[in-house]
């Protein structure tokens, strides 16, 4: 049944290509295809009117006649060549678009059509597709036809323009005015018809003195005039901001030689000298597409000549092959394959593809520029709108393309509406949702996540700025204090506040004291105490050997069993570490290890305050490696919610940390931990079940 639809296509087809589109229809019938008037027009418009090469055809003839669904199975299924896979697998993967952010980015909208649909026949029968929907397009009130309207004019029609399929992109243009602005159209085309016999009569008496001359020089030529577009008239009509009465120019005439492929260049040319004998040419309307053709394919040589009554006329000359071309676009180029030019299919193609990206044709591009636009991917908000990024641009890059205020407070991200990290790689044409947090700020590890260099610099400028900040509002209670307690605020105070918290420069001691991470009263003793009033401890002994106490005494201080202490929160030893004992000035005795933040401070500057300390030989057996599982409604915030009970809270160390979105806006989360006992295993999940939104611990 789907053969008879071809017959005039099969006509011009070789025995090898018509064996390939006769395994694709039986394919196609025996997966149940389901005849329409939809698909017979798809295959003509195909076949007659964009003469679209023979994979393309067998894309088209599955497109055409199968559901997606099953598209989609046979695309998998292996059945289908590999080519006819990846095209129709190109077609599937197009999303669809909002028709108000179609208007406002189309060019970004384009070139993510380009590299979603991998190979560039996808495209062409996207638009032999469009074409046919704006034919059955009803009025504006309809959604359908007024989305389908929207996506021609606003993309397929520049991309049928682009690639040279010039009489299509034209149809497109001039049912899009009608369906816009039905008045203008209406008016433009009433007053061609009216000016329609003059127009004959005129073209009449342009071409005859020129048939003369080609009968004489035995080229074989037909000339026509043609009336120029309505929807180009238009264009001319708001360009020059006239009305349709001061266009004079309103057709064009068109040679058209039939000439062999080794003499088309020789023939255009002297057609040209022909028709600049009989009238004089404006030198600075000389338009060259047959030496360096279009990027779309199109050759033609244009000129523009005084005709009779001094009217300029525009004329184009052109061969059988090149008006093909130019009616029918590049893709007609496979059945010259093997002419003057020796083009190869997949040169075709890649042409194709170049002139839709680089729609400026008058400029090289070059190996730089390629290779920019080949990097480049596009992202779609929730909004629809699209955002240029990179390949290996990350969540936490796309936040910060939106807003460094976003990119700054961002937590992770719903990607396709599944929950992300900040780290996540994005890929072309994902739906991205950034999630937020106001307690959120930056890192420095961002820095290694982030891609982009723009994003680099945006989080350490925000970094900058918040260092900044907390050192302003930190040099300013270090003020207060100093005056509070009774002091004069001056150079020599600052410094040996800095000396006895163990900073070199100013500016960071300023900041730990505005991020609140030094204790604000121990000014007091920075600015009073005297090594020399400090209480001389034991000297270091060696190691006694471990005793067997239990309970929670886990370590041996050296001749200070007896002694209080705590384990330090800046790096939380756990037995088998190695750590020493530090007796503070007014907070007792602090257990670190050796490879604490603060340990080299600490031992250089206040030696005298160290103590040997080490685990009991029974301590490991009271470390417990715990696993929590959360359950309950999903937050943005809910992450740091977890990681601030247990850092902040209970100061113990997290092995993992997974968390991960479900259904219904539901989550799920698994947690690792080395704790000190039973107890606080215990005491870290009765904590947990008092955190918002979590509704179930175990």
């Amino acid at each position: 049944m789907i053969q008879e639809k071809l017959e005039s296509y099969l006509s011009t087809l070789g025995d090898t290509e018509k064996e390939a589109l006769a395994k694709t229809i039986k394919i196609v019938e025996e997966a149940g295809a389901t005849e329409s008037d939809f698909a017979d027009e798809l295959i003509k418009i195909a076949s007659d009117e964009m003469n679209v090469d023979v994979i393309t055809m067998s894309c088209i003839i599955v497109y055409a006649y199968l559901s997606k669904e099953k598209i989609a199975e046979l695309t998998e299924s292996g059945n289908l060549g590999k080519e006819e896979a990846d095209i129709l697998s190109g077609v599937l993967k197009i999303p669809e678009f909002n028709d108000e952010k179609l208007k406002q980015q189309n060019e970004n909208h384009i070139k993510l059509l380009v590299t979603l649909s991998g190979d560039v026949r996808a495209i062409i029968i996207l638009l032999a597709e469009h074409l046919l929907k704006i034919r059955h397009l009803k009025d504006k009130n309809d959604p359908e036809s007024y989305k389908n309207a929207t996506e021609v004019q606003y993309l397929y029609s520049p991309i049928a323009h682009r690639i040279g399929l010039y009489k299509i992109k034209t149809e497109m243009e001039e049912v899009c005015l009608k369906f816009f602005d039905y008045e203008t159209y209406r008016s433009i085309a009433d007053k061609l018809q009216i000016k329609k016999a003059e127009r004959d009569q005129y073209i009449k008496a342009f071409i005859d003195p020129l048939k003369k001359k080609f009968e004489k020089s035995g080229l074989k030529v037909s000339i026509k005039g043609r009336p120029k577009s309505i929807s180009s008239i238009r264009q001319k009509m708001r360009k020059q901001n006239i009305d349709v009465d001061g266009i004079y120019d309103l057709f064009a005439i068109r040679v058209i030689i039939d000439s062999t492929p080794e003499n088309e260049k020789s023939d255009c040319w002297k057609a040209y000298s022909l028709i600049t004998e009989e009238y004089k040419p404006n030198p600075y309307r000389l338009r060259d597409w047959i030496s360096v053709p279009k990027s779309s394919g199109y050759e033609s040589l244009h000129t523009t000549v005084i005709g009779p009554a001094g009217r300029w006329v525009e004329v184009q000359i052109r061969t059988v092959r090149m008006d093909e071309i130019a009616e029918k676009g590049l893709a007609a180029h496979w059945k010259y394959k093997n002419g003057t030019d020796g083009q190869q299919g997949g040169n075709i193609f890649s042409k194709i593809r170049e002139a839709i990206e680089n729609p400026d044709t008058s400029k090289n591009i070059t190996a730089e520029k390629k290779a920019l636009y080949s990097n480049e991917i596009y992202i779609f908000t929730p909004n629809g709108d699209l955002i240029k990024m990179h390949e290996g641009d990350t969540v936490l890059d796309f936040a910060f393309a939106i807003h460094s205020e976003i990119g700054s407070k961002c937590t992770g991200a719903h990607v396709n509406n599944k929950f992300v990290s900040i780290k996540q790689k994005l890929q072309n044409g994902d739906t991205v949702k950034i999630l937020t947090a106001n307690n959120q700020k930056p890192a420095a590890e961002w820095i290694k996540i982030a891609n982009n260099p723009k994003t680099k610099l945006r989080i350490r400028r925000v970094i900058d700025a918040n260092n900044n900040r907390l050192a302003e509002i930190g040099k300013e209670i270090v003020r207060q204090k100093i005056t509070q307690f009774g002091f004069t605020y001056d150079e020599g105070a600052v410094h040996k506040i800095a000396k006895y918290f163990g900073y070199d420069r100013n500016v960071d001691m300023y900041q730990k004291f505005g991020e609140g991470t030094i204790d604000v009263h121990k000014i007091k003793n920075a600015l009073t105490e005297e090594p020399e009033s400090i209480a001389q401890m034991p000297e270091n002994k060696n190691y006694r050997e471990a005793t067997t106490e239990k309970g929670t005494d886990y370590l041996i201080i050296d001749n200070l069993d007896t002694l209080g202490y705590t384990f330090a929160k800046c790096c939380k030893p756990l037995p088998g570490d190695k750590i020493f004992a530090f007796v503070t000035a007014d907070n007792g005795t602090k257990i670190h290890r050796y490879d604490c933040p603060n340990a080299k401070n600490i031992l250089t500057r206040f030696p005298y305050r160290v103590i040997n300390a080490i685990w009991k030989k029974d301590a490991s057996k009271d470390v417990v490696n715990g696993t929590i599982k959360l359950f309950g409604n999903y937050d943005p915030g809910i992450s740091i919610a977890i990681n601030n009970v247990i850092v902040n809270e209970f100061h113990v160390h997290m092995r993992s940390f997974s968390i991960t979105e479900e259904p219904g806006g539901k989550f799920s989360a698994t947690l690792s931990v080395n704790l000190l006992g039973e107890n606080q295993l215990e005491g870290l999940k009765e904590r947990f079940k008092r955190v918002k939104n979590i509704e179930k611990v175990l």
